[in-house]
């Protein structure tokens, strides 16, 4: 027991006593937070003028030294001071959260000691279990599971407040970070401080001898300034003016676009007036026509009904007249045949007469017969009612049998009858008591049954025709109870016969339920309640009887009486009620009943005594139940409390017994959770030997675990099987004895032998508490550390004594050199703790120095510490447990030789860093030279336990010269690791202007185009003025022409011009790059020959199959005629078909498959439809040599350097094209043949879209005078759709731009606008306002967004020899303009060879007005600014826009001519316009202007999309008319379209001589 108690601890206590170290540690971290916030607002603060008070003297005269801040302002002193005292207190905090961080590790590592000690523990007492076991011990078998449960728990509450600690740990240092980063920053701004001071003084010194110069440039500067102030009024007059005038001008404007706001707004608001009219009229105009619809219905309908009733009339007369000439020959025949009538009407009164007497005879009949059955029923109702009343009862039926025994076979015939159709219909309720209206029903039956059998036999005897089809009399319908007898006997009887009848049916009715009333209310309810509400039999024995006494209470509004109907079925054979009807029992009183009852089975039965009442019945609920068991305890849950060790404590539950029945319990410990054993089907649960059958019950397996033990400090008592009797209570004991500190819980069941009866759980809890002084945290997990890095833990001794303690601290020899306890020595004060700190810096000689505690293998260390107290024997013993790892980290290689390195390349290599440690490190490559890339993440990552990770390093050298460098890791806990690196730069004598060129999507059998330069800067051999080119530091290139060659990867697609070239020094060379994707021949002959391979298998499929039914039916008429053919000849007939099918199946050969041919055209075809989307990448190298290459004639040669080749690398995407010429070759080329020129020929070409979107068909512009032309229009074309372009070719003189040399020629178009040169060229005044001519720019009005309104297509590419270009010119305006301009120049070798003006105007609606004379200057940069604010042109009115048009007549022989002019209204046909597609114009009131001589026509029409309408003018003087004076009018004219404008036309007419 000794050497267990050295592993006993005690983490128990109040929680007033033992203050809990997470909560101290979270409270000092946010007074620390605080302090570092307000630090921190402080030091972030620059607020001129802010004094502390508590400034000292000392910082005051640093403040005021005269050497350092001698040139600051008075706040900058301030801020200084204040960055000082900030500093000062930032290392305070600094040292003070370092404080902390190392007291929280040191806390940490005690409670990795402590829980390594409870580990230790736990495996000695796992090994004291394990021989225990073995020995069969069980008492300290359980004593021991006991103490191993408790360590794990404890085990589990270190764990969980070493990961709280370890959280507040990782909070401290993040602060801890913090306070660095801010005290660095605090010294940066310290050190760039003085250094600024440093520099202050250097400034006055330099700016005292500017000050000097200043000076004396002052005086040279004040003659000067006084010309210039005679010169500064009259300048100052000058602004004044221009700013008036442009004020002016500004609200000349504002009020000009106001008038036009108000214009417009009022057009709007008279538009829509006018439209409101026009609604208006429109809707009366609608309600006109239906009234008018309306009247001539009317009216027609009038019409149609006068002629119905004119034809009704003549119909009506017409029939009149036909009933007088009948009537007339009627009368004439009457007098023979009214003898005879006479005779049929006495005849039938006869017979009316006889069948009414025989139905009131049946009438009568079921009368009686209904009250004879009525009375019968009531007189035997009342016989099984009360029996003993009619004793001789049988007598007098005898005596009545015998008078009229034909009246009682009646009666029994009818009683079969009605007990037939009652058995019927209520079987189901037999067991019921009849109901108040159950009689009557009774009664009714019976009647209807005799009623209906009479009146049936009686219709049988009369009618024997039936219905072809059954109807509703053929269902069987239940009529109404109080209709039914009244409705049968309604045929023969009188009405006072049935008044009597329905009399006594109340009569009856009456007599069974009765409403009662009192007071004008209706009672509803139960009659009668009983007391005891429910009989109930408790507890009874088979063959006894036992009696209860009822009292049955009138519950009524008055006076009524009961009586007993029966009881429940299943309670007759032990139930018997004795009763005797009171009588009348007024309301609240009582009357009494017994119930007896004798069980014979021993079963619980349930059921109901029926009784009546005249306003209704009620029923009691009677209970019978056995003797059972109720059992309780008086408390669930005993808690013990906190009890010292080596006491024992006992407490008492009681078991109580409610029922009357008795049973064996058993007061047994079970394991820490309940656990409940399974029976078998025939088996009763065992009790200390006493059971009712032999087999045992089934334990689940959980009870025979190993780790789920009992208790042992928890026992029951004495009691723990016994038998508790009916009505009685048994006291169980529970003892606890502590025998190990800390706190203990476990379950105790009752079990019982009743199997009615559940087992009762009793949770039982208590504490023991150890000696005074014990560690909180035993087991010190350090979790993984590295070597040479260290780690602090902290260790709680809690002290529960009312005396302070001594403790002292010892460290085992072995791990002296690596860990530490502080303090060594400490005094724990009464009800406080003690807190040691542990510092471990685990160093390389661990494996060596503690080979005893530490397993080198898996770098874990368990070694165990102890704390001697004073008056204290047993020591606190914890662990410390740790995994030491390694912080290497591998890096293969550590030396890279890069070799020769382009300055224009970029050249990597690949490194493999491996993370030796068992975690998680963090590393980034620093202090890498600018000419260095280290990917990915720019050379930082996380590197996982035992990972290995590809790192790529990258050169990319700037000069030719020898690099030796070496690249740095550095890890998160500042380890470095080194790599050795060398390369050696070279610079080649020539650069290439790009060295990646990505090429856009290219369709197939399309050409894209790219220029680039090869550059030859090597011009001098100078090295110190420039960089020369040389590889590393050996010789320089020499100065001359340098020759280069592309070398082009074979199945490419690409093309260079010119591959081979030398370019001359300072000169450079231009290169075009063509990525042309196509089509192999192969290729397209191979899919071909499969293609005709499969036509022709189907085709001799399709002959085979055409054949087998001529062969069969050959054979048929071979096999009839009875001629059988040789099998020579059936053998001949089969190898030639054969022979002819190996004929025609022969491989095709591919190269038989001309390119002209339609097969190759349908192969083609079939491909481009299928093409995917390919993406190739090429690396070009270009070989650079010395020289020119004509110097070395043999073919093939070009001797260069391997260092100084430069490379290209070509991106390459090709798609299939969206568009094929279904109809077209190869080239996709149209051959109109030889025509003879002024003859004309038309060619059509099919085309089609195979791609998955729409698409909107474009060509190319044609030259207006050359002779092809696109006759039909282009239009948008669906996926799959096909369109037919058709040319026409008209040879004439060629004016197309065509290479007729046997060379490729290379071209590029340039527009004016995108020139460098742009600017420049507009420096000139515009033509309106230059005096005489100047050759101005072509280019005019642009885009606003910087982009050009004109762009041409192709802008470079080759003309092939013998052949011709097309360009594509489109324009793209960005705002509404009429002067849009721009020129296009064509380079030919670098020269212009031809310019091309490119013009275009732009509207913002369909609409437009052309053709008056000008009134603005063309130049848009004089007119208004355009404004970007969007706003609603819903609310602005639109401007009205003038048009001037001046029309001059002349004057000859005093006769003046007519002046004619043209204005041109058009509608812009475009696809943004969703709404409408044409244009209507109207002039107004030309009336005015014809009195003046103006005459306008048409005055209004409507233009289609694309077209244009001239309006022609004409203006003829007047007579009378002054030649000298000229005559001006106005007209208006809307023009409305998507929108509507307003146009004003000024018309002036001059007469001028010829």
């Amino acid at each position: 027991m000794e050497k267990e108690d050295v592993y006993q601890f005690e983490n128990e206590g109040t929680e007033e006593e033992i203050p809990d170290p997470e909560q101290e540690a979270e409270k000092r971290m946010q007074e620390q937070l605080c302090d570092y916030d307000a630090l921190s607002l402080d030091s972030d603060s620059r607020i001129p003028g802010d004094d502390n008070p508590e400034m000292t003297r000392e910082e005051d005269a640093e403040a005021v030294d005269p050497t350092g801040a001698k040139g600051l302002s008075y706040s900058e002193k301030m801020q200084l001071q204040k960055r000082k005292r900030k500093l000062k207190e930032l290392e305070l905090l600094l040292q003070e959260k370092d404080l902390k961080v190392q007291n929280i590790r040191e806390e940490l590592k005690e409670f990795r000691r402590r829980m390594e000690t409870l580990e230790k523990q736990k495996e000695k007492v796992e090994e004291d279990i394990q021989e225990q076991e073995t020995a069969g011990n069980n008492v300290a078998l359980f004593r021991l599971r006991a103490q191993h449960r408790r360590l794990c728990e404890e085990l589990r509450g270190e764990e969980d407040l070493q990961s709280k600690i370890a959280l507040t740990l990782q909070e401290n240092e993040r602060e801890l970070f913090k306070v660095e980063l801010e005290h660095a920053k605090l010294m940066r701004l310290h050190e760039e401080r003085k250094k600024d001071e440093e520099d202050h003084e250097a400034q006055r010194l330099l700016e005292a001898k500017q000050r000097l110069e200043a000076k004396e440039a002052a005086v040279v500067q004040a003659g000067r300034r006084k010309k210039a102030t005679k010169k500064k009024p009259m300048k100052d007059l000058d602004e004044q003016e221009l700013e008036r005038r442009k004020a002016a001008e500004d609200t000349k404007k504002y009020n000009q676009k106001s008038v036009q706001y108000l214009k417009k707004s009022m057009a709007r608001v008279r538009q829509e007036q006018a439209e409101k009219e026009q609604q208006l009229r429109e809707d009366l105009e609608k309600r006109m026509k239906i009234i008018l619809s309306l009247k001539k219905n009317i009216r027609i309908n009038r019409e149609n009904l006068r002629i119905v009733q004119v034809r009704n009339n003549a119909r009506a007369a017409a029939e009149k007249q036909k009933m007088k000439l009948g009537e007339s020959v009627r009368v004439l025949e009457s007098e023979i045949a009214t003898r005879h009538m006479f005779r049929q009407r006495l005849l039938r009164e006869f017979e009316k007469k006889k069948q009414a007497f025989t139905e009131q005879q049946k009438t009568f009949k079921a009368e009686i017969m209904a009250k004879i059955l009525r009375e019968e029923f009531n007189m035997e109702k009342k016989k099984r009612v009360n029996p003993e009343l009619f004793l001789d009862t049988r007598k007098i039926q005898d005596n009545i049998s015998e008078t009229w025994k034909p009246r009682k076979k009646l009666l029994q015939y009818l009683e079969r009858c009605a007990e037939h159709k009652i058995c019927t219909g209520t079987n189901e309720e037999d067991w019921r008591f009849p109901s108040p209206i159950s009689d009557e029903e009774a009664i009714r039956k019976q009647t209807q049954d005799h009623v209906t059998q009479d009146v049936s036999d009686h219709e049988e005897e009369e009618s024997l025709d039936q219905p072809e089809f059954s109807g509703l009399w053929d269902y069987k319908s239940e009529p109404c109870k109080d209709e039914t007898t009244t409705k049968h006997l309604a045929v023969g009887t009188s009405k006072m016969e049935q008044e009597i009848f329905a009399r006594q049916l109340e009569k009856q009715k009456s007599g069974i339920v009765q409403k009662q009333v009192a007071a004008g209310r209706e009672f509803k309810g139960c009659p009668f309640y009983s007391k005891p509400d429910i009989i109930h039999f408790q507890n009874f024995d088979v063959g006894k009887t036992y009696k209860k006494k009822v009292m049955l209470i009138n519950a009524s509004y008055g006076i009524t009486f009961c009586r007993l109907i029966d009881v429940t079925d299943n309670l007759k054979d032990f139930i018997e009620v004795e009763f005797k009807p009171p009588g009348q029992i007024s309301a609240g009183m009582s009357c009494d009943m017994t119930v007896i009852f004798k069980p014979m089975v021993d079963e619980d039965v349930e059921g109901e005594v029926m009784l009546r009442a005249h306003i209704g019945s009620f029923t009691v609920p009677l209970k019978c139940t056995t003797k059972k068991c109720d059992l309780f305890v008086d408390r669930e849950v005993v808690d013990f409390g906190a009890h010292i060790v080596g006491e024992t404590i006992t407490q008492v539950i009681t078991l109580t017994n409610r029922g009357a029945l008795g049973t064996y319990f058993e007061f047994l410990q079970v394991l820490s959770k309940p656990q409940s054993f399974n029976q078998g089907t025939e088996t009763i649960t065992v009790f200390g030997g006493i059971s009712e059958e032999q087999e045992l019950p089934e334990y689940s397996s959980d009870l025979f675990d190993t780790e789920q033990e009992f208790c042992t400090e928890i026992k029951v008592g004495q009691v723990t099987m016994d038998v508790i009797g009916p009505f009685t209570s048994v006291k169980l004991p529970i003892i606890f004895v502590p025998t190990i500190p800390g706190k203990v819980q476990t379950h105790i069941e009752i079990i019982f032998s009743d199997p009615a009866s559940e087992n009762i759980p009793i949770k039982v809890q208590a504490e023991a508490i150890d000696v005074p002084v014990w560690i909180s945290n035993p087991n010190i997990d350090l979790k993984i550390c590295m070597y040479d890095r260290l780690y602090q833990d902290s260790i709680r001794a809690h002290n529960r004594s009312t005396t302070a303690i001594q403790l002292k601290c010892e460290v085992c020899k072995e791990l002296k050199d690596h860990l530490e306890l502080l303090p060594k020595t400490g005094y724990v004060q009464a009800h406080s703790s003690l807190n040691f700190q542990l510092k471990f810096l685990p160093r390389q000689s661990l494996p060596k120095d503690a080979e005893i505690f530490f397993n080198e293998k898996t770098g874990i260390l368990e070694a165990p510490m102890h704390i001697w107290a004073s008056n204290q024997t047993r020591l606190l013993t914890f662990t410390v447990h740790a995994i030491v790892t390694s912080s290497d980290l591998e890096i293969k290689p550590q030396t890279i030789d890069f070799g020769p390195c382009s300055i224009y390349e970029s050249v990597w290599t690949t490194i493999r860093v491996t993370n030796k440690s068992i975690l998680c490190q963090e590393f980034g490559f620093i202090g890498i030279p600018e000419y260095v890339d280290v990917q990915p993440n720019d050379g930082f990552g996380v590197l996982m336990p035992l990972e290995t990770q590809s790192i790529d390093v990258m050169v990319n050298v700037q000069h030719a010269k020898e690099y030796a460098f070496e690249l740095i890791c550095k890890t998160e806990i500042n380890r470095n690791f080194k790599i050795s690196c060398t390369a050696i730069g070279v610079f080649p004598p020539l650069k290439l202007s790009h060295s990646v060129v990505h090429f856009a999507a290219t369709a197939l059998h399309d050409i894209a185009t790219v220029t680039l330069y090869v550059v030859n800067s090597h011009t001098n051999q100078n090295e110190f003025t420039h960089p020369v080119p040389r590889i590393g530091t050996g010789e320089i290139a020499p100065v001359g022409p340098t020759s280069f060659e592309f070398v082009i990867p074979e199945y490419s697609d690409l093309t260079i011009v010119p591959a081979v070239g030398t370019v001359k020094p300072g000169q450079r060379c231009k290169v075009h790059l063509m990525f042309k994707p196509m089509l192999a021949d192969l290729l397209v002959q191979e899919k071909a020959v499969q293609m005709l391979s499969c036509v022709e298998e189907t085709r001799k499929i399709l002959e085979k199959q055409e054949l087998e039914p001529i062969l069969t039916t050959k054979l048929d008429a071979l096999a009839k005629n009875k001629t059988h053919p040789k099998p020579k000849d059936v053998m001949d007939q089969s190898v030639k078909e054969s022979k002819r099918a190996s004929i025609t199946l022969e491989p095709l050969n591919p190269a038989d498959i001309t390119p002209d041919s339609d097969h190759y055209n349908a192969a083609l075809t079939s491909l481009l439809r299928n093409y995917k989307e390919q993406f190739r990448s090429f690396v070009i190298p270009c070989f650079v040599a010395h020289g020119r290459t004509t110097d070395h004639k043999e073919t093939g040669y070009l001797p260069y350097s391997i260092h100084n080749t430069l490379y290209l690398e070509v991106n390459c995407p090709t798609i299939a094209p969206p568009l094929v010429l279904i109809s077209g070759n190869k080239r996709n080329m149209v051959d109109c043949g030889e025509i003879a020129i002024g003859q004309r020929v038309l060619k059509r070409v099919l085309v089609q879209n195979i791609s998955q979107n729409q698409l909107d068909l474009k060509s190319s512009i044609l030259d207006p005078g050359g002779p092809f032309e696109l006759l039909n229009s282009l239009r948008s074309l669906q996926p799959g759709a096909t369109n037919t372009l058709i040319f026409s070719f008209t040879p004439t003189k060629s004016k197309l731009l065509q290479n007729s040399t046997t060379l490729q020629v290379m071209f590029n178009v340039k527009l004016d606008s995108l020139s460098y040169r742009k600017h420049q060229d507009q420096q000139v005044l515009p033509p309106f306002l230059a005096s005489g001519e100047i050759a101005g720019s072509l280019v005019g009005t642009q885009n606003y967004g910087g982009q050009s309104v004109f762009s041409v297509s192709p802008i470079i590419g080759a003309i092939e020899p013998m052949q011709t270009q097309e360009f594509e010119v489109t324009f793209k305006p960005d705002h509404e303009s009429l002067h849009y301009s721009d020129g296009v120049q064509v380079e030919l070798f670098d020269k212009v060879a031809h310019t091309i003006q490119l013009k275009g105007a732009a509207r913002e609606h369909l609409m437009f007005v052309e053709g008056g004379d000008p009134m603005d200057v063309p130049v848009e940069s004089l007119s208004i600014l355009p404004n970007y604010e969007k706003t609603d042109t819903t609310e602005v009115p639109r401007a009205l826009k003038s048009v001037l048009l001046t029309l001059k007549s002349t004057q000859s022989d005093n006769k003046c001519t007519t002046a004619l002019r043209e204005l041109q209204v058009g509608c812009i046909q475009s696809t943004y316009a969703a709404g409408k597609k044409s244009v209507e114009f109207t002039i107004d009131s030309p009336a005015a202007v014809h009195l003046k001589g103006f005459s306008i026509d048409p005055l209004k029409a409507s233009i289609e999309a694309g077209t244009t309408k001239p309006i022609a003018v004409s203006w003829t003087p007047p007579s009378g008319h002054d030649p000298h004076q000229v005559i001006s009018a106005t007209v208006k004219m809307s023009i409305k379209g998507d929108i509507t404008e307003n146009y004003q036309i000024v018309l002036t007419g001059m007469v001028v001589s010829s």
